[in-house]
This record gives structure tokens, sequence and C-alpha cells, in this order.
């Protein structure tokens, strides 16, 4: 028995160790090229470690192409949805998780069914009121287009935290002359951090890596997301050639965002599980 666990764990390791590498590769990869002069990106065999790395690829990248200024634009929007999200998502939750009234749960299901509309068929109504509200081509409605999509499983997310925290300690808060709001601020959030960093997370993450908003939505070049930017980059004469420098635009943007997920990633996994199994 002891043979076949330990030959059934080396298994489970070989498989890990496949999966990880599948999923590294491609991102060192990229990140091979974006320092790579540009006669090593056509020689033949492939040349995987650049014989001379170079920075040239990042300072034509982010300096004479600006897309430097693009990863601005998209850091100013990832904040501004996390600032808005964040407090509605938290009253909204600590309310659900707090007190039971009759449509409790058809409001819940309401909010989870939100996720299920995809989101090429609300864009047009998304573009029509936003053009309603003279809030096209601008921050702000590009802010309100991703806190409104965050909102819903923040909502979920926190108010599993909120339920993990003990009703005693809520009503013992409430004997003691707390009044609801007091029992949130000085009770419920300080217990609950790791759930906001869970939803900060996922709203960070959600208008970072977004697209096709961000493109229909947007129309100056000055004010465009990162991903729309890297997009354009590829039509334009200089980077139809330059992959070097395309590849490096492309590690600039991801790095941070990965970097965000290294650090917070338990957070994350235990916010979008917390509240799933009973204790």
């Amino acid at each position: 028995m002891r043979a076949r666990e330990r030959w059934l764990a080396v298994l489970t390791y070989v498989i890990l160790i496949i999966y990880v590498f599948m999923t590294l590769s491609p991102l060192a990869w990229m990140m091979l090229i974006s320092i790579k002069p540009k006669s090593d990106l056509w020689q033949d065999p492939p040349v995987i470690i650049p014989s001379a790395p170079t920075t040239k690829n990042y300072v034509l990248a982010f300096k004479e192409l600006g897309v430097g200024s693009n990863l601005l634009n998209s850091l100013k929007i990832a904040l501004g949805s996390m600032l808005v999200s964040i407090p509605v998502s938290t009253l909204a939750a600590y309310g659900f998780a707090r007190w039971t009234f009759k449509a409790r749960t058809f409001l819940l299901i309401l909010i989870l069914g939100t996720q299920m509309i995809p989101g090429m068929a609300s864009l047009v109504p998304l573009f029509s009121i936003l053009q309603s509200l003279q809030l096209l081509d601008t921050y702000v409605g590009l802010i309100l287009v991703f806190a409104a999509q965050t909102i819903p499983l923040n909502i979920w997310i926190l108010k599993g935290f909120f339920e993990a925290i003990p009703g005693e300690v809520m009503d013992a808060a409430s004997v003691d002359g707390c009044t609801p709001t007091d029992v949130l601020y000085r009770v419920v959030l300080p217990l609950a951090k790791p759930g906001f960093a869970a939803a900060a997370l996922f709203t960070v993450m959600r208008s970072w890596n977004d697209f096709v908003v961000a493109l229909t939505m947007l129309f100056s070049d000055h004010k465009m997301t990162f991903p729309p930017s890297l997009y354009k980059l590829y039509g334009s004469p200089i980077m139809a050639t330059n992959y070097g420098a395309m590849f490096a635009a492309a590690t600039g943007g991801a790095i941070p965002i990965i970097l965000l997920f290294v650090l917070f990633q338990r957070y994350f996994i235990r916010g979008l599980t917390a509240g799933a199994v009973k204790e």
C-alpha cells in the first residue's frame, strides 16, 4: 500500500510539474522575446536565449510609443472602479448577511443571475446609457460600468465573509450600545479584511484586463486603456514587424497584475469559497 501511495504521489507531482510548465512557458517566452534584439527574432532555428539582451524594446514601447500613459489610464480606472464597487458591495452584503426578510433569497439569486448575461449582449445598452448621460469617452463612464459589473459578485464574496463572523460578536456589540452602523465599522469591517482584499483584487483584475468595453466607450487615444492600446500597436507600421517592442509592452502590462494576484491569491481564493461550506 505504501509503494502504491508513493507512486501515486510521484505521478501527482509529475502532472503538476507538466501543468506548471505549460502555464508558465508562454509567459516566459513573451519575456524572452521582449529582451531580444531584432537580429534574434528571425533566426532559424529560433534563438531561445537572447544573444545580446537589450532594453531598447521597453524604451520604444513605453517612452516613444506611449504605452506607459495607457498603463496609467488603466491604473486610474481600476482604482476608481474599486473605490466605487467596494463601498456599495459592502453595504449590500452587510444587509443580506445581517437581516432576514421575505425577498432576501430572491434578490440574492437575481443579483447572481446578472452574471449570466453575456458581456456582448449588454454592450449596446451600456453605450446608449452612457451616451444619454454624456459619459462616453470619459473615465467616469468606464468606472461606473466596471463597478456595476463587479458589484454582484463582490456582494456574494463579502456576504460569505460577513456570515462567517459569529452572530454573538455582533449581538454583543449591539448590547454594548453600538448602532448597526457602528457594528459594521467597528466590528465587521476589521474582521473581514481578507474579504475586502479578495473583492478589491477581483475588481482591479476585471477592469485592468477589459478590452471590449474600453475599446467601445473610449475614442481618444490619450484616454485609451492598456489592452486596446496594445492591440492598436499591432496594426501600426512600426509595430507590424517589431515584435520585440510589442512583447515588451505586453510584459509591462502583465507583470503588475500577476504580482498583485501572487501577493493576494490566498485572499482571492478564500473570498470566492467563503460561505460555500456551512460550518
